[in-house]
């Protein structure tokens, strides 16, 4: 049963103080899940999952529509500039003044303004919301990572998470709500899409994230913690996703979201997915396979495509060096066996990950549960929200 607007979370805290909106923010894949129609899923999805009111949003622009959460793509607002997503943005680079952070080289990261677009979202933020669209705004979701996944490197790791610290920090100052408490803001991300040519990019923005999530004060989860199940936009652009797959995005997002705030306002998780099925831990089998064990979430069974099975995404790590993949193998409803080039180091040096170093599986070729042959139907949710979710992507290689 799904909770009426209205109830109220463990601290008293009436729903209907929330609205089903999220502030949508990053680089130019937040843009196009804006004109893809992403905001207007995840603010029906969360009011269906949530039961509370859609967020409408009018940004007071002559010509532009109402939108369905609190969002604003670049140069929609000019004299000043007011908009939440900016294409080929960083969060910060050295001598890169429009970035979302200023860098300064010997200064803690804590005390870094913003740059030029950071300026612009904040100004989105105070300015272009009234003080009732920062009150019922019910997150961030922050879909970000291309730009720093090519450039970084993994001695910036650190001074990373501590950038993505100081942005949330900064939004949440623009709206007026803690990390915590009874009027907190939540913040939601994703997992590094395949973007550029560096996998030690995508290590480092991966490692970071991992270390801001494990910070219990930052309040910032994945809320799409696999993304490489996706193809090149218009079967072209390596750069963005397809629309389609921005719609399966937000579909998924608004699962993870509406989970996440059913379970801090104690209502119960209503048998809903949330992120999706996760690697738990790893065996060595042999020199030539290893043996890995899922953790569901609300699926039963393990599913791969045909393509899935020539070991597409998996990364074995021998003593740090990595060793090819050949082929993947569905063991049990659970259980999944790598094939692999032989590694000649202890079984316990051993390690593992999914779609770690930016691979792109492609559409429908990630391993997934099989969560829509047992899903209900939701009041308000057509079928396309009876979905398979995929195994989560690795932030950090999985030990044995």
């Amino acid at each position: 049963m799904l909770p009426k607007e209205g109830g109220a979370d463990s601290r008293g805290r009436p729903l209907s103080r929330v609205k089903a909106g999220l502030l949508i923010t990053g680089q130019s894949n937040a843009g196009f899940f804006l004109a893809d129609g992403g905001t207007w899923i995840l603010n029906k999805g969360l009011s269906s999952l949530l039961g509370i009111a859609e967020a409408d949003f009018d940004p007071r622009l002559n010509g532009f529509r109402t939108i369905g959460g609190y969002a604003l793509g670049e140069g929609a607002h000019n004299n000043p500039s007011m908009a939440t997503t900016f294409g080929g943005t960083p969060l910060w680079a050295p001598g890169d003044e429009g970035a979302f952070l200023t860098h300064r080289s010997g200064t803690d990261p804590s005390r870094w303004q913003p740059g030029s677009t950071g300026r612009s979202l904040d100004r989105f933020v105070r300015d272009l919301l009234t003080a009732r669209d920062r009150a019922e705004c019910l997150g961030i979701l922050w879909i970000h990572t291309e730009n720093d996944s090519q450039t970084k490197r993994t001695g910036d790791t650190a001074t990373h998470a501590a950038a993505i610290r100081r942005h949330l920090a900064l939004i949440r100052a623009a709206f007026g709500r803690p990390a915590s408490g009874p009027d907190e803001l939540p913040a939601y991300g994703w997992a590094p899409i395949p973007y550029g040519n560096s996998a030690e990019g995508h290590r480092t923005v991966r490692a970071a994230l991992a270390a801001v999530i494990a910070d219990p004060a930052q309040n910032f989860r994945l809320a799409l913690p696999q993304t490489g199940d996706s193809e090149a936009r218009d079967g072209k652009d390596w750069s963005h996703r397809d629309a389609a797959d921005l719609r399966i995005f937000a579909r998924r997002a608004a699962y993870a979201v509406a989970r996440h705030h059913r379970e801090r306002h104690g209502l119960g998780t209503a048998a809903l997915p949330g992120p999706g099925p996760r690697i738990s831990l790893i065996r060595a089998e042999s020199p030539t396979s290893t043996l890995v064990t899922v953790q569901h979430d609300r699926g039963r069974r393990l599913k791969a495509s045909a393509a899935a099975h020539d070991g597409r995404g998996w990364s074995i790590f021998d003593r740090g060096e990595q060793r090819a993949v050949t082929a993947m193998e569905l063991k049990t409803a659970d259980q999944i066996l790598i094939r692999h080039e032989a590694c000649t180091g202890d079984l316990q040096r051993r390690s593992l990950g999914y779609c770690l170093n930016g691979e792109q599986v492609g559409r429908g070729n990630a391993v997934t549960d099989d969560w829509s042959r047992h899903a209900s139907s939701i009041p308000g949710l057509d079928q396309e929200w009876q979905i398979d979710f995929p195994l989560q992507a690795s932030l950090l290689p999985v030990g044995t």
